[in-house]
C-alpha cells in the first residue's frame, strides 16, 4: 500500500490502537497517524506517543467531552500539527447529534493557537452520518479535513456499512463534488466586490 500511493502521489494515515502497532508505524517512517476515539481512555498509550512522536496526528474526539480536549491540548505539546477531528462515534449518527458546532468551536481554538507555541491545530469532522450534507456544512464552519468511511459494495459484517460511502457507485463521487463545493461557497473571509457584481440599478 505504501508504494502504491507512492506512485499516485497520494498519502496514507492509519489508526493506532497500541504500542506495537504505534512502533511499527515508527519503522514504516509514516508522516501521519491517527489516534481514534475508541481508545480515548488509554491515557498510559496517548502520553506515551505524545511523548515519543513529534509528527503529525489525526485525532479523533468521539465519546468525550471538554475534558479530554482540555487534556489533549495539554499532553499533545511536542507534535507538528494536530488535526482535532469532531466526531459522534455512533453509526449512524442521528442528523440531530452530529453538532458541527464542535467542529466552529476547533476552528476557534485554532485561531487562538496559531500565534501560540505548540502545535498547529487543524478543525475536521469525522462523518459516521448518512450522506454528504454534515460533511460539506462541516467544510462551512471550518475543517480542513473531513473523513469518511468507504466500502466495496456490500459489507453488512462490518459495524460502519450503513454509513459508508460504496466506492463501487456514484455516492463517493457525489460525496466529494458536494463537499469541493461547500469549500467554494465558502470562499474568503475578507469581504470585498466580486466580479460577478456588476449592478444595473
Amino acid at each position: 500500500m505504501d508504494e502504491l500511493c507512492k506512485d499516485l502521489g497520494i498519502g496514507w494515515f492509519a489508526s493506532v490502537l497500541d504500542q506495537p502497532s504505534f512502533e511499527f508505524m515508527m519503522e514504516m517512517d509514516a508522516p501521519l497517524i491517527k489516534l481514534p476515539s475508541t481508545i480515548s481512555e488509554k491515557r498510559d498509550y496517548l502520553s506515551y506517543v505524545a511523548e515519543n512522536y513529534t509528527g503529525s496526528l489525526v485525532i479523533s474526539t468521539g465519546m468525550t467531552d471538554q475534558s479530554y480536549e482540555e487534556w489533549l491540548l495539554s499532553t499533545f505539546t511536542r507534535q507538528d500539527t494536530l488535526y482535532l477531528l469532531h466526531c459522534n462515534s455512533a453509526y449512524p449518527t442521528p442528523d440531530e447529534h452530529t453538532n458541527i458546532g464542535v467542529v466552529r468551536h476547533y476552528a476557534d481554538l485554532a485561531e487562538r493557537q496559531a500565534d501560540k507555541p505548540g502545535p498547529r491545530i487543524v478543525p475536521g469532522y469525522s462523518s459516521h452520518d448518512f450522506g454528504w450534507m454534515a460533511s460539506a456544512l462541516a467544510v462551512a464552519a471550518g475543517a480542513g479535513m473531513v473523513e469518511k468511511h468507504v466500502k466495496l459494495g456490500n459489507t453488512e459484517w462490518a459495524h460502519f456499512d450503513a454509513v459508508a460511502v460504496d466506492l463501487m457507485t456514484d455516492d463517493f463521487r457525489e460525496y466529494v463534488e458536494q463537499v469541493r463545493k461547500a469549500q467554494v461557497h465558502v470562499g474568503s473571509t475578507k469581504k470585498h466586490i466580486t466580479d460577478s457584481e456588476h449592478h444595473k440599478y
